[in-house]
């Protein structure tokens, strides 16, 4: 489902649905928009509820958020990705948070969510199968009791994790549940923990208090569950008395289905809450790529779903809600990178971010004032690094200018825009067009500088880009080679054969791009990370299935030494020699490095500057942006 699927036959749009109220149980809710549990890692080591905790959803409530789910754990050791209500030492702590909440009137749910019970995923060393008969009743007792302390906190329900390989919904699958007891074997056994805790939650909660069951609505695993057999599942947590169905997909073989990347249309799942909706009494609460406000009201206005869920959307604008019924307001929109909010997390063991936003997660300690008025900067390059200064600069009050030789800002973001599925990465560049020119920046494009224009400059930007990295290669005279931007700029590619030198970032999504083209691709490189590393679980899953389908082989671990008309010469890791016959063309996808000489020319004896960006130093775009970012706000003037 895309944005442009809301206007109807006389372009009118939808009646906009989205901010009306509905029920889950008891509680009612303003509006139809939740944000689903995440973990964040902004709670410490020992669980706390923190100061940035408080911050980032206050942030989101402050816009008009209808309703939190919030992860807490109720048992087990306490780790930093998510809070703690493991005993009842632990109630007070949310009180804050949720009284904060509250005042802007928004709904906050639970979700029961123990820490490091995964199976299936590093980190987890307990298997809910290998627990006894009563091993299983005191987990139930346990969630139960988690959701008793949930409410003498102040939360207004909670939820029960039953998605994504987590302990419960191991247990509700057929396919993974070994057991031979009354927890395993037919639907309804494997069911049990969930409508058994249910009713025990009611017991000890009280009927009114509600419960949501957030479920894969398909597991997409082989041999997996479907939609079918979910909505038997979710006929009988009904049965038990369970208030909201939260749909989700995936288990950990499939973790690609838990944060899809770019090329899964928004709002893919729509089809599954639909399905649910026609089979069951009670609300449900469907997530999965939902970025655009009029893709979200076209799911509620459909009758698909009753409420939509999201996380990375508010990620990557806390103001989301205001975006509601505006045709033109400036929202950073998600574009499924993963990068901040998940691979960076999880590779560097640190707090949730976002590759565009860079506020995001740090909302308790940065605050942008107005402590710049009438001060006249140069920023020289329109790339992100460029526009993410010209951002955080214009809203301290300075007065940019911004100049580059492109005639479209961007820079080589837009390249990034080209491969498959990234046609939405152009909302990055989009967002910074709007703010910019909301703000009275002035850009001046398509003229080349070879040195600062002439202005009584305040500070200058230097944010040039880096330039193409070129290995040393024996080329044969006459041989033509392609750099990454000359490739994209050709309106027709007349070669059917290509060998992509470079196996990074870089390198992988021109292999890519010219395979879903037709194309013939070798890649060879010698980036010594793998694949996955690159580009995340997700990216890589539907990457490698294109790979595999198009038939591009990939040289790993080897460097191209030489080039010719009848092919080309490489060297692997144990310094092995090889030779590829062909008639090929060639494309350079090294990646890039600061273009020193270019930066002295934008540089002034007496003049305050700033290099950022990869004319600064190489890095990829949440480098830029971030770097900049944080260079532009730090900067003093006189």
């Amino acid at each position: 489902m895309d944005a442009s699927s809301v206007h109807g036959k006389v372009g009118c749009l939808v009646e906009n649905v989205l901010l009306t109220p509905a029920r889950i149980g008891s509680v009612e809710i303003k509006n139809r928009v939740v944000v689903s549990s995440m973990c964040l890692y902004y709670s410490n080591k020992n669980g706390d509820v923190t100061e940035k905790m408080i911050s980032f959803y206050e942030k989101r409530a402050e816009a008009g958020i209808g309703a939190f789910i919030i992860p807490a754990n109720p048992h087990g050791e306490n780790k930093r990705a998510r809070g703690s209500l493991a005993d009842d030492s632990r109630i007070n702590q949310w009180k804050p948070l949720l009284n904060i909440l509250h005042s802007y009137g928004a709904k906050i749910f639970n979700q029961i969510h123990p820490s490091g019970i995964q199976f299936g995923r590093a980190g987890c060393v307990t298997s809910p199968f290998s627990l006894t008969t009563e091993g299983i009743a005191s987990m139930i007792e346990s969630y139960a009791q988690g959701a008793l302390r949930a409410k003498k906190a102040g939360f207004d329900g909670v939820e029960i994790h039953g998605a994504h390989g987590h302990e419960v919904a191991l247990l509700l699958s057929e396919l993974l549940n070994t057991r031979k007891d009354r927890y395993g074997g037919s639907l309804e056994n494997c069911a049990r923990n969930v409508t058994e805790m249910i009713s025990r939650i009611k017991e000890l909660c009280g009927a009114d208090f509600p419960v949501i069951l957030r479920i894969s609505g398909e597991e997409r695993i082989p041999g997996g569950r479907t939609i079918e057999r979910s909505a038997e599942i979710c006929l009988l947590a009904e049965k038990a008395g369970v208030d909201a169905i939260h749909v989700s997909a995936g288990m950990p073989e499939s973790e690609e289905w838990e944060c899809p990347p770019s090329e899964i249309e928004e709002g893919h799942l729509a089809w599954m809450s639909g399905y649910l909706k026609r089979r069951l009494h009670v609300p449900v609460i469907v997530v999965g790529r939902i970025v655009d406000w009029r893709v979200a009201n076209r799911i509620i206005a459909d009758g698909e779903a009753d409420f939509v869920a999201m996380a990375r959307s508010v990620l990557a604008d806390g103001d989301w809600m205001r975006s509601i019924g505006k045709e033109d307001y400036p929202l950073r929109k998600c574009i499924a990178c993963n990068q901040g909010c998940r691979t960076r997390r999880e590779q560097n063991k640190t707090v949730c971010r976002c590759l565009q936003n860079p506020l995001t997660g740090m909302e308790d300690e940065i605050v942008i004032g107005l402590d710049a008025v009438g001060k006249k900067v140069c920023v020289v390059g329109a790339g992100l690094a460029g526009l993410s200064a010209a951002d955080v600069l214009s809203r301290r009050g300075c007065e940019i200018s911004i100049y580059d030789k492109k005639p479209e800002i961007g820079g080589l973001f837009r390249l990034a825009s080209m491969p498959p599925g990234k046609s939405g990465y152009l909302d990055v560049i989009e967002y910074y067009a709007k703010v910019l020119s909301e703000r009275k920046v002035v850009f001046h494009l398509g003229a080349p500088l070879e040195t600062v224009p002439e202005g009584a400059w305040d500070l200058v930007v230097v944010a040039t880009g880096g330039k193409d990295f070129v290995p040393s290669i024996d080329i044969d005279e006459g041989m033509n080679v392609l750099s990454v931007e000359s490739l994209f700029a050709k309106e027709r590619l007349e070669a059917m054969e290509y060998v992509v030198v470079g196996d990074g970032l870089v390198g992988y999504e021109v292999a890519d791009y010219l395979s879903q083209k037709g194309k013939r691709v070798l890649m060879v490189g010698n980036d010594p990370r793998d694949p996955v590393h690159l580009l995340g679980v997700a990216k890589w899953h539907f990457m490698k299935a294109r790979f595999e389908k198009a038939g591009v082989e990939v040289f790993r671990r080897s460097t191209v030494s030489a080039i010719g008309r009848e092919g080309f010469r490489y060297v692997d890791s144990e310094g092995r020699e090889g030779c590829v016959k062909g008639s090929y063309e060639y494309v350079l996808a090294c990646g890039y490095v600061a273009d020193e000489r270019a930066v002295r020319s934008f540089m002034k004896e007496g003049q305050q500057t700033l290099v950022v960006g990869s004319a600064e130093k190489n890095g990829d775009a949440m480098d830029a942006i971030h770097g900049a970012f944080e260079k532009a706000l730090a900067v003093t003037f006189e």
